[in-house]
């Protein structure tokens, strides 16, 4: 396992990082990842109040951003979780996901929610792992021909 140092993200100099790392991420994944279409709602991520923004530097890079539920002012969103493809299963993206987790709690929040693809397996077992557990049945992503599963963390 890799141990990488998580800082806070400073916006903007790191959000051109971030939108790299996801798009190679969902190129890695899925075969390819047309970068203005896959990055544009990373970098409008950014433009919203962010509860935690954080970096993995070191050997791996990542990042992970956590916001308030625009639904549930008591919960807590993980909006965004990505790790360099060449640094899955390093150790980063459970780093990552603690931090997201501490803060969240930090912050007062009841609940971390998530949304991940109902077919990645590796990160199911990495939110899942942590205590997160499946909520209702899967929904259609809203601009992707796939659909996400809920997930929510009891922090208090």
């Amino acid at each position: 396992m890799t141990m990488a140092t998580i800082r806070a993200g400073l916006v903007p100099d790191d959000v051109e990082q971030c939108v790299r790392i996801w798009v190679e991420a969902i190129a890695h994944r899925d075969g390819h990842a047309p970068a203005h279409e896959v990055g544009a709602p990373v970098r409008e991520a950014f433009a919203r109040p962010l509860v935690r923004f954080a970096i993995a530097t070191g050997s791996r890079a990542g990042f992970a951003t956590v916001e308030s539920e625009d639904r549930d002012p008591s919960g807590a969103y993980l909006h965004y979780l990505a790790v360099d493809p060449h640094g899955t299963g390093s150790g980063v993206g459970g780093q990552l996901l603690a931090d997201a987790i501490s803060h969240a709690a930090a912050g007062g929040f009841t609940t971390l929610a998530l949304e991940v693809r109902e077919h990645n397996a590796r990160a199911i077992g990495l939110y899942e792992r942590a205590g997160f557990v499946a909520t209702g049945a899967p929904v259609p992503h809203a601009t992707a021909p796939y659909r996400m599963q809920p997930y929510v963390l009891m922090l208090r």
